[in-house]
């Protein structure tokens, strides 16, 4: 009897449908793999799109920023045909290459002088920024060891043993206040009280007292009717004649100029310019200090 070889043949014909299964399997997984490569190479590319469109709003609210510190230096060198900005650190808008940009401008005189400022102002100060009379009496105390050129201890006060005691990495300066940042390493100053008193101080102003016409209202409130002298409203510097005509109504004196622009993205940028006018000066106007983002904040109301 004849055998049939049709099982053979049929086994034979089984083998390429698994291989091409196997097959299958193996593309649909590279598909799977290239959409998600692809998928994550959309997102990369949508991040980085983004970040890029951050960076060109930056780049914008920057200058933006920067125009309007100029724009404001310009005014107070009495240049501008408007109306003057106030410089009690109310809050205006002037419009820079067609964009609004927001200006604060506070004479220094305003703000408590960190190296002038005596006990009770100091005291008053820290009274504003919410500390109470055993806090106050100690930062009081600080503030005048750190400023002083000798390593005599006041009462409550801290010199160099102290701050090595507490282990942090300084010393009392023995001098002046060379900008306000260093008030964040005074002992007892944490952080949070710094932040707090930020907008009330400078180390430009050169005066022992206030002038409540240009102070934060804050610090106004506190001052005013008080009876020793601290919070008179200060008088003007006075300019020769010939200097007068010359500055065509520049404002002589040191001002505080904050500035926040926004640009593209809604990116906004900040900055703090500390300028002193002099009409009778080679230069009619000085930069002593340039912050970016700047320190304090931006109140409607001064």
């Amino acid at each position: 009897m004849h055998r049939t070889s049709s099982p053979r043949v049929m086994i034979r014909k089984a083998r390429p449908s698994r291989e091409a299964g196997m097959a299958l399997i193996v593309v649909l997984w590279l598909v799977v793999l290239l959409s998600v490569m692809a998928a994550g190479h959309s997102r990369n590319v949508h991040v980085d799109t983004m970040l890029a469109a951050r960076q060109v709003g930056l780049a914008k609210a920057r200058a933006l920023a920067e125009a309007g510190a100029h724009r404001a230096i310009i005014d107070l060198l009495g240049a501008n045909d408007g109306s003057p900005l106030p410089v009690d650190g109310t809050l205006s808008e002037v419009e820079v290459f067609g964009q609004g940009v927001n200006i604060a401008i506070r004479d220094a005189t305003g703000l408590v002088d960190l190296n002038m400022a005596g006990t009770d102002l100091l005291n008053d100060l820290l009274a504003v920024a919410g500390t109470d009379q055993f806090m106050r009496r100690d930062i009081v105390d600080a503030i005048l060891d750190w400023r002083d050129g000798d390593d005599l201890r006041h009462l409550h006060g801290a010199e160099d043993d102290d701050y090595i005691a507490d282990g942090v990495g300084w010393t009392v300066r023995d001098g002046p206040f060379t900008a306000v940042e260093e008030l964040k390493y005074v002992k007892g100053v944490s952080q949070d009280l710094f932040d707090r008193l930020v907008p009330l101080v400078t180390v430009h102003s050169g005066r022992p007292g206030v002038n409540v016409e240009y102070a934060p209202k804050p610090l106004a409130g506190a001052l005013a009717g008080d009876g020793d002298g601290r919070s008179r409203p200060l008088p003007a510097m006075n300019v020769p004649a010939t200097t007068q005509r010359v500055s065509q109504g520049a404002r002589n004196g040191t001002y505080h100029v904050y500035v926040t622009a926004e640009g593209a993205a809604q990116v906004v940028a900040s900055l703090e310019v500390v300028v002193r006018i002099s009409s009778a000066s080679k230069e009619p106007f000085t930069i002593l200090e340039r912050r970016e983002p700047m320190r304090a904040r931006l109140s409607p109301n001064g």
